[in-house]
C-alpha cells in the first residue's frame, strides 16, 4: 500500500521503477480490468491508516554517549541508559485510552481491519468525519483538562530533572559540573533559543563547562514543548486514506467486500 501522493503509485513504466518486484501492466485489457476494479472497489469504500502523533513524549541518555573524558566518570558506574517519559505512567494510560476511543468506531458493520488499518465501507464515509473531528476536540479538551494551570510545566521540570539528576549522579568528584539550585522554564527557553541561533548539537558541547549537563539536558528534550499550548498543537490524528497500484488488480475480480477482504490479506 502506498500514500496516494505517492507518484509512483500508478506504475505504468515498471521498468524504470526501483521497486522491481512489483507486478506490472503490459496490455491494455489488463489496464481496463484492473482500473474497473479500482472503481468498483472505491463505491465500496477506501482502505484507511490511522495515526495519532504527539501523545507520546519521552527520552533516552546514555552518559557514554555524551563524549564524556572518562575521568570525570565513577569508576565503578554501570552507566546503564535512562528513559525518561514525560507524564508518569497513570496519566499515560489515560492518554492511550484516549487513543482507543478513536478506534472504537470501527467495527464488523462499517469496516473490517487490514494489516495496515482499516477497510471502511463508503456508507460510513461521512460519519468518520463527523466523529474524527468531535474526537480531535475532545482530546484537546481532555489534556487540558489534565495539565491546565501550570501542571503541563511541572510535569516538564520534572521528566527533565531526572535526565540531570542521572547525569550528575555518575560523575566523579573531578567532573567540574556545578549543579544549579534550581531549574527555570525560562533557562530552558533561553538556551533553546541560543540553539535555534547557532546550531549547537550534542556533539559541539563542551564537557569542561560547568553548566555542560544542563546544557545536555536541553538538547536532549529539545523536541519536547516546554508550555501546554504548544504541546496541545502537536498532538495530530491523522486518518490516510491509502491507494493501490492498479498491477494489484489486474489479473482479480472484484466484486464484493469479500474480494477485498482477500486481496488485503494477499498484499
Amino acid at each position: 500500500m502506498f500514500d496516494q501522493e505517492d507518484p509512483r503509485q500508478l506504475s505504468f513504466f515498471p521498468e524504470l521503477d526501483e521497486r522491481t518486484s512489483l507486478p506490472s501492466i503490459s496490455t491494455e485489457p489488463e489496464f481496463d480490468r484492473a482500473l474497473g476494479n479500482l472503481i468498483k472497489m472505491s463505491d465500496m469504500g477506501a482502505f484507511i491508516q490511522l495515526n495519532i502523533l504527539g501523545l507520546e513524549k519521552s527520552y533516552t541518555i546514555n552518559v557514554k554517549e555524551l563524549n564524556i573524558p572518562q575521568d570525570f566518570l565513577k569508576i565503578d558506574s554501570a552507566y546503564s541508559a535512562l528513559t525518561v517519559h514525560l507524564f508518569p505512567s497513570e496519566m499515560r494510560n489515560q492518554l492511550k485510552k484516549l487513543t482507543y476511543d478513536i478506534k472504537a468506531f470501527f467495527n464488523h458493520v462499517n469496516s473490517f481491519k487490514t494489516s495496515f488499518g482499516y477497510f471502511l465501507y463508503r456508507s460510513s464515509f461521512s460519519s468518520w468525519k463527523i466523529f474524527l473531528e468531535n474526537q480531535k476536540l475532545e482530546i484537546n479538551t481532555a489534556v487540558n483538562s489534565y495539565l491546565s494551570g501550570g501542571n503541563f510545566g511541572h510535569h516538564f521540570l520534572d521528566h527533565f530533572k531526572k535526565g540531570y539528576n542521572h547525569i550528575f549522579s555518575q560523575s566523579d568528584v573531578i567532573a567540574p559540573w556545578q549543579v544549579r539550585d534550581q531549574l527555570y522554564l525560562k533557562d530552558i527557553d533561553a538556551f533553546r533559543k541560543e540553539i535555534l541561533a547557532s546550531g549547537i548539537t550534542l556533539h559541539n558541547l563542551k564537557p569542561t563547562e560547568i553548566d555542560f549537563p544542563f546544557q545536555v539536558m536541553v538538547l536532549k528534550t529539545y523536541h519536547i514543548p516546554t508550555i501546554l499550548n504548544q504541546f496541545l498543537s502537536q498532538i495530530q490524528i491523522h486518518s490516510v486514506f491509502k491507494s493501490i497500484h492498479l498491477e494489484y488488480l489486474s489479473s482479480r475480480d472484484i466484486n464484493t467486500i469479500e474480494d477485498i477482504k482477500k486481496l488485503a490479506e494477499g498484499i
